[in-house]
């Protein structure tokens, strides 16, 4: 018989090459995949940031499937032939299928998933196939995926900002082109060797090509509701992007109008349009900056005071314009998107040097409310003009990494940085929006001893005509009587439509709040009937849960498909793993003695595929819910997904190394480390907040090492039990390596959505726990299976007699050989 693959041992040589080039493709395959959901960000709406994390699991799982047919039969000599094969496929589809989708003048989500779903596949195997083959390396393959995966997460932070998006794929393509020149070469086949040659210095060109002549951008959809395709398509406006710079968060796009001078607008992945006036540095001439005064962003300054003023998303400086020219005297502006930033710095010869020119502007890249739980200073305004919309980091029930600047939460930190006459200031986009608003500020002043009629007293609420751009302003004391009757008056000068003002009764007021001032609804009593009515839920959102922008009822519906699909997907690879295992028994039934059956079957229990796919699932919850947990303490939510990736993967990657030296080929150690996690994860539940707090006004190296610090013990644990069963599989079963990893990439599918579904009903707290209990039931039926195994030790040897003269000691040893 041939002698499989499965059994492949490498020289010192060629463990080098596979250990490098695991590593190199587990690098591209991350940086590929973040670098996606900038593309399809940009390309659609928000939530399709979050459909690529799923559509990557999705690949690299399906992609263990082919690995199984691939690798089972191949021979010890042509292993290395079939990596190189299929890492060149991977280094052309990542690059070319990028190119062709980019060039769709018309892009459409599904073309492009089916497309794009290839390259993980491919990729999928490779990774599946290597640790099918080379089994006996596992754990350290398994340390080299995951730190080229954690060098990925921060590869993206400096490619993209230096090539683009296109580039930044078509880069990674040539970086995974090595590996095929590499494994070509350790496999002997010349043509090989010329062929992955070529191809590589192929994909070197036209990196080369691509970033000189620049022929090339990521499209925007015409049917994902995106603000810049509208105005792009206008013809009345004759608009262009005349800038366009790309970072971690997005591509971030200035556009000017030919027939519109006095203003150009700054858009983020196609949304969250901010404007940037043309500006002389005169307040006081009329046109477009002096008709600023008339808009709902200035209206507050009419009445605050003006010492001290946040603006929370200074985008294009329009707020800080306002507050200029209302005379405040020092205006710190928070703006999340270094690149917008940095184009207001660079045409300041068109915007009149607001960033740059004024010693009382003080401009902080940070995210707002990161940097507001840092500040010690108090302000007489907190301006949050419209800070989110539909882009990755926006308006979101299910994106990458959820924002906090609308929760019960945040509203006690912008009081707490309020002067006692100060005014938060949030312009809106809808009524619905100041109905969830109002929800949260009455939660607020509830909790804080104040009645709800009382409360309602701290807000006053206007917008301009056909009820545009709503301005919701809560003073942290109640309004007078007098105060509100000025507001009222002027909002009637302005040609504003008042919503509410307390005090005040008016057929044109908004019915609901005026009710709740008269005190005839409660809060409660509010919710549940917009809910039940209207279908609107305004339930105040906390930091375990702040989804501000989900005001279905029900869950979203794209996150219900992608729940059925995973769903599906999970259910398919078993019942084909089942169907493969079921298959082999029936050989062996037929060819081996009873005893071999019963091993095997004890071998391969329902526990073996529950093991990989819990460990899948358990991951993802964890992950998921730590990423919301980092985004207040690091701040930039992009940086902060990336330093936990980076931090989760290269500790696992460190345990499961560890892992092969104090656990050897047992299982017993894997289970202990999952019992660890579990503690370790209900013991960070109430810890983290304190350490955050603790460490929050450090700098952000600082931070990024505490968040490092916090990680690594958790990450180290959480990384030992994966190699340690492909190990234990690979002393006798490498045949089903392959299927451990498919079913391990489908829960982890699962898991990246199930954490999202959790998180939306119950919390990300809830969701962090659910994590833990994954491990902790590992542990449990492991512990239970590993007991179960062992009591029959002593009648082992009744089903196989001993052959030869063997007596005494000697037999014993040898029954408990062949049990064990």
């Amino acid at each position: 018989m041939r002698k499989q693959a499965s059994s492949r041992l490498c020289s010192t040589n060629e463990i080098v090459i596979l250990l490098s080039c695991v590593s190199i493709i587990s690098f591209s395959i991350l940086t590929f995949e973040i670098t996606l959901t900038r593309i399809f960000s940009v390309t659609y709406s928000y939530h399709y940031s979050f459909f690529v994390v799923s559509l990557a699991l999705f690949g690299l799982g399906l992609g263990g499937i082919l690995a199984q047919r691939l690798f089972s039969k191949a021979s010890p000599e042509n292993v290395f032939m079939i990596l190189a094969s299929v890492s060149l496929l991977f280094s052309l589809s990542v690059s070319f299928l990028t190119i062709l989708t980019a060039s769709f003048i018309y892009p459409n989500v599904f073309a492009d998933a089916a497309i794009l779903f290839i390259p993980f596949f491919i990729g999928g195997t490779f990774l599946a196939g290597a640790y099918k083959v080379f089994a006996v390396y596992g754990s350290i393959i398994y340390f080299v995926d995951l730190v080229g995966a954690a060098a990925g997460s921060l590869a993206v932070l400096i490619f993209l900002p230096r090539y683009g998006a296109v580039n930044t794929v078509i880069l990674v393509g040539v970086i995974a082109s090595a590996v095929s020149v590499l494994l070509a070469a350790a496999s002997k086949r010349k043509m090989l060797v010329y062929i992955t040659t070529a191809s590589l210095l192929i994909l070197v060109f036209s990196t080369q090509y691509f970033r000189t002549v620049q022929v090339l951008e990521v499209q925007v959809a015409g049917d994902q509701d995106k603000e810049i395709y509208d105005v792009l398509k206008d013809p009345s406006l004759a608009a262009k992007i005349v800038d366009s710079r790309w970072s971690a968060l997005g591509r971030t796009d200035l556009v000017e109008f030919k027939n519109y001078s006095s203003m150009k607008m700054i858009f983020v992945d196609g949304s969250a349009g901010t404007a940037m006036y043309r500006f002389d540095g005169n307040f006081n001439t009329s046109g477009e900056v002096y008709r600023l005064k008339n808009s709902t962003a200035y209206y507050p300054y009419y009445f605050a005071k003006k010492d001290k003023a946040l603006v929370i998303g200074s985008g294009g400086g329009v707020d800080v314009l306002n507050a200029l020219m209302a005379g405040v005297n020092h205006v710190t502006a928070v703006e999340v998107n270094s690149e917008a930033v940095e184009i207001v710095r660079d045409y300041s010869a068109y915007n009149g040097g607001i960033y740059t020119k004024y010693e009382n502007v003080h401009v902080i890249i940070d995210e707002g409310r990161s940097f507001l739980k840092r500040t010690p200073e108090r302000y007489d305004v907190i301006m949050l003009n419209i800070p989110i919309t539909k882009t990755a980091q926006g308006i979101s029930g299910y994106s990458l990494a959820e924002n906090y600047l609308f929760t019960t939460d945040s509203v006690k930190d912008y009081l707490d940085h309020l002067e006692d006459q100060g005014y938060l200031v949030i312009v809106v986009h809808n009524t619905v929006e100041i109905y969830k608003l109002a929800a949260i500020t009455l939660r607020v002043l509830e909790e804080r001893g104040v009645s709800i009629s009382e409360a309602v007293r701290h807000i006053v609420v206007t917008a301009m005509h056909s009820l545009h751009s709503p301005v919701f302003m809560v003073k942290k004391s109640a309004f007078t009587k007098e105060e509100s009757g000025g507001m009222y008056a002027k909002s009637n000068e302005l040609g504003f439509t008042p919503i509410f003002f307390p005090y005040t009764s008016s057929e044109k007021l908004d019915p609901i709040l005026s009710e709740l001032a008269k005190g005839s609804v409660g809060l409660e009593t509010l919710i549940s009937y917009l809910l039940e009515y209207y279908g609107y839920d305004i339930e105040p959102p906390t930091d375990d849960k702040p989804f501000f922008y989900k005001f279905e009822k029900e869950l979203p519906p794209t996150l219900l498909q992608l729940w059925a699909v995973s769903l599906a997907l999970c259910a398919t690879m078993l019942i084909l793993y089942f169907n493969a295992r079921g298959r082999h028994l029936y050989l062996i039934r037929r060819k081996e003695p009873n005893l071999l059956v019963r091993r095997f079957i004890n071998r391969f229990s329902l526990f073996i595929p529950y093991y990989f796919s819990t460990l899948g699932l358990g991951f993802m919850l964890i992950e998921v819910s730590l990423i919301q947990r980092f985004i207040l303490f690091l701040g930039q939510p992009t940086t902060a997904i990336s330093v936990l990736l980076f931090s989760l993967l290269l500790s696992s990657g460190i345990g499961g190394l560890c892992s092969r030296r104090w656990g050897g080929e047992s299982l017993d150690l894997a289970f202990w480390a999952a019992l660890i996690v579990a503690i370790l994860v209900v013991l960070y539940v109430p810890i983290l907040p304190l350490l955050f707090n603790l460490f929050l006004g450090y700098e952000p190296a600082i931070r990024f090492l505490v968040a490092v610090s916090l990680l690594f013990p958790l990450g180290f644990f959480m990384g030992i039990p994966f190699p340690s069963g492909i190990r234990a599989l690979g002393r006798k079963f490498q045949e089903c390596i392959a299927w451990m990893w498919g079913l391990n990439g489908a829960y982890s599918l699962l898991g990246s959505v199930l954490a999202i579904v959790t998180a939306m009903s119950l919390g990300f707290n809830v969701t962090f726990l659910f994590g833990g209990l994954s491990y902790f039931a590992v542990f449990i039926l492991g512990r239970l299976k590993l007991k179960i195994e062992r009591e029959p030790a002593e009648t082992a040897v009744e089903y196989e007699k001993p052959k030869g003269k063997v007596t005494g000691r000697k037999s014993e040893l040898r029954g408990r050989r062949i049990k064990n």
